[in-house]
């Protein structure tokens, strides 16, 4: 803050005008300029620095108390007013400046900023008696032209430079520019000099400054404008204070107004064509990068808001096989293959819209102009106004054939190698225990009195069958979930002497295992009781399997809880460990662990294709 008083002050000494002796008020104020600047770059809470320091340069000056804390006053009124209103215009951008930034500050610090300044600062001095009723007008009128100059000029030169320090870029034109610079400071010393020469009198024209004004904006960019504007104010405020040239009369006969209109809209031509030209620049620019994004390797389409396509690249074209004028004022629908076209589809999906509200990412089937068909992701994003209202779509497609195939081939692959494992293990437990059973019956008929221990250890090896799948069923059509589980839960507790409760509620609508999926199912079971009687289960006895209906009528909870523990590897891991992991059907069941006080609980979920509710509940 003291670097900003100390900066506010110098500037503010050295552009005190008029000039001493004068007796005018001043027709350009610089510091207002600098004012706002400050604010804007600075912030808000820069505005006590701002008025010390135009209250100290009052007082530097020679102004009486008053007068100084009056002036101070206006003028951090008119650069804090003016730059509260600027932030509030949602399109002011401080760094890429528009027309509609000019219109900003035309309006807000011009008009209302600079006008609640000189209002402030007239009035004070009025209150302290500096300046008469009379001359209240008049002193309210010159410090708002002043301002409002010095700050339509100042704010937009600092800022231009201030952008050129952040945003650097290669110097151009410098013959052109020194060529303008040298033209319109030799014009101009010979339109607001004191010219005597008689073929140069009549030419002495101040509208030969709109030329050089209009070819700096066009050529040279923002910053050669501003302080080109800059150049012919002092160049201009020089002659009319020392009445010689154009503005010889002015203060006389206006008491300055015609210079100060003159050099406003000089100021507002310059600057809105140099903002036009440069905003003209960036969209060129703009429009070359999406140009170039948009001849992409992915298809591409611009459609507006009824979904008439209205561009399209040459990646579309080329992926769908259409040529530009067959595809240019249609709506991407012809591109949608009918139901019966798309493969793999048991059930029909609603056609894709093309103009939703929000963005959207889908896998679709679209035809190729040949009739074939062909998978493709779609991502459609909404392009809006600046009234938020959706005026255009981009559609991008991507060509996923190659990689619909190698899903297929992956699911194909991923299906025979558990096929094969289920097979395997199948055939070799269904041979060790047809084997195991017909020894033991064979040492039983020759052994009578061992017939009752061995009918037991036959009856257990039976129970470990039906675990397996494989010899709970003659038809795997009919295989219960319910029976499986208690069938399983049997077993286990038969042979390792542990206590297994299976809650089922009554009455209970039975699903049946799909029969592709029966023997991992009971694989899956007989692991998982088998671990929870072995990790805590069969030391506190304590084993409890609940059976309940899920959130959806067709999915069942299987919750198997036992005292223990999970370790931390087991309880952040999503899927099974091993066999269970391998068994697992891919879609229609999950397994997930949580720990419930001090019991590991662990929830299985199957749904549709691995099982199906019977029509009548069980008994």
């Amino acid at each position: 803050m003291a670097g900003t008083v100390l900066f506010y002050m110098a500037l503010a000494e050295a552009t005190a005008m008029p000039l001493p002796g004068q007796g005018l008020e001043q027709l350009l104020q610089p510091a207002s300029g600098l004012a706002l600047v400050l604010l804007v770059v600075g912030g808000l809470e820069l505005a006590p620095a701002l008025f010390i320091g135009s209250l100290l340069s009052s007082l530097l000056a020679g102004d009486a108390p008053l007068a100084a804390l009056a002036a101070a006053l206006g003028t951090v009124t008119a650069a804090w007013l003016s730059c509260v209103l600027l932030l509030r215009q949602p399109d002011f951008d401080v760094d890429h400046p528009n027309f509609k930034v000019i219109q900003h500050v035309l309006l807000w610090v011009c008009g209302a900023g600079a006008g609640a300044g000189a209002l402030v600062a007239s009035t004070g001095l009025l209150l302290a008696g500096e300046i008469a009723p009379s001359a209240w007008t008049g002193h309210l009128l010159h410090w708002w032209l002043g301002c409002s100059l010095g700050s339509l000029l100042i704010a937009p030169m600092a800022l231009s430079y201030r952008r050129t320090l952040r945003f650097p870029e290669h110097l151009r034109r410098m013959g052109e520019g020194v060529l303008v610079w040298f033209l319109t400071m030799a014009c101009a010393a010979t339109i607001f000099g004191n010219t005597q020469n008689p073929v140069l009198a009549p030419l002495a024209n101040v509208y030969w400054m709109f030329l050089f004004v209009s070819w700096s904006g066009v050529r040279l960019g923002l910053l050669s404008t501003t302080g080109l504007l800059c150049v012919i104010a002092l160049q201009a405020l020089w002659g009319t204070y020392q009445r010689t040239g154009f503005f010889a009369r002015d203060i006389a006969a206006s008491h300055g107004f015609g210079y100060w209109s003159f050099m406003m809209i000089l100021a507002v031509v310059g600057l809105s064509l140099a903002a036009y030209i440069a905003e003209r620049r960036r969209q060129e620019a703009a429009l070359r990068v999406a140009g170039i994004a948009f001849e992409c390797q992915e298809g591409m389409l611009i459609i507006d808001e009824h979904a008439v396509i209205l561009q399209a690249n040459q990646s579309f074209l080329h992926m769908s096989g259409y040529e530009a004028p067959e595809v240019l004022g249609k709506t991407p629908d012809f591109l949608q293959p009918s139901a019966d076209a798309i493969p793999d589809t048991p059930t029909p999906r609603p056609p894709l819209d093309f103009t939703p509200r929000q963005a959207l990412q889908s896998r679709e089937w679209l035809r190729r102009k040949s009739g074939e068909v062909y998978p493709a992701w779609i991502t459609l994003s909404p392009v809006k106004d600046l009234h938020a209202r959706t005026t255009h779509y981009v559609v991008t497609m991507t060509d996923i054939t190659s990689q619909h195939e190698q899903e297929a081939q992956r699911r194909q692959i991923e299906l025979a190698l558990r096929d094969t494992l289920v097979q395997e293990v199948h055939h070799r437990i269904k041979n060790n225990l047809q084997g195991i059973m017909g020894m033991l019956r064979t040492l039983a008929h020759d052994q009578p009195e061992l017939h009752g221990p061995i009918t037991q250890v036959i009856g257990q090896i039976h129970s470990i069958s039906v675990i397996h799948g494989l010899q709970g069923r003659a038809n795997p059509d009919r295989v219960r979930l319910c029976e499986l589980t208690c069938a399983v839960a049997a077993g286990i507790e038969s042979l390792w002497h542990t206590p297994i409760h299976v809650d089922i509620p009554t009455p209970w609508q039975a699903c049946r295992i799909s029969p592709a999926e029966a023997v991992p199912v009971a694989l899956v079971l007989n692991e998982l009781l088998l671990n929870s009687v072995k990790h805590g289960g069969q030391e506190h006895q304590d084993v409890q399997v609940t059976l309940r209906k899920g959130a959806q009528a067709d999915h069942v909870h299987i919750t198997i809880a036992n005292p223990g523990q999970w370790p931390e590897s087991r309880l952040s891991s999503k899927g099974g460990q091993g066999l269970v992991s391998a068994l697992m059907p891919r879609n229609g069941a999950t397994v997930t662990r949580t720990q419930v006080a001090d019991r590991a609980v662990l929830r299985l979920e199957f749904s549709p294709p691995v099982i199906q509710l019977e029509t009548a509940p069980a008994p």
